[in-house]
């Protein structure tokens, strides 16, 4: 494993977006409508941004599969997070669904254990190279 750059969240999120495309969690919060692969490469596309200040992000040697790791003990509100938080709620989610992620984040939060965590948020594998034990 190898820890991304800022210069392979293209390849980062494509490989997400293909992983994540019928997923069922994903899509609850996504705005479902002719948009709906945009908004998940857009909620993709945060949780690189987010991984990438407050955790880790990996890709495997072959550049075929990823990993996203949030440290929710780093987070932390800046102005930037703020604007982060406002896009996605936006373009991504839409107000209907900002009440369900929400209540969703709240709930994941209260099944954290105390002390120090690595949240695996996202791992995906390109379709394309799925079941070949990467």
């Amino acid at each position: 494993m190898i820890r991304a750059q800022p210069t392979d969240k293209d390849l980062v999120v494509s490989i997400l977006v293909s992983s994540f495309d019928d997923n069922k969690s994903v899509n609850y919060i996504i705005k479902q409508d002719k948009k709906r692969v945009q908004r998940i490469r857009t909620l993709l596309e945060y949780s690189f941004d987010i991984c990438y200040l407050f955790g880790d992000i990996f890709l495997t040697d072959d550049k075929k599969g990823c990993a996203l790791i949030v440290i929710p003990e780093k987070k932390k509100t800046t102005f930037k997070t703020i604007l982060l938080d406002a896009n996605l709620a936006i373009t991504c989610m839409g107000l209907s669904n900002l009440k369900k992620a929400i209540k969703r984040e709240a709930s994941i939060k209260s099944i954290h254990p105390d002390g120090l965590i690595y949240y695996l948020w996202f791992i995906g594998v390109d379709p394309e190279a799925q079941n070949n034990g990467i």
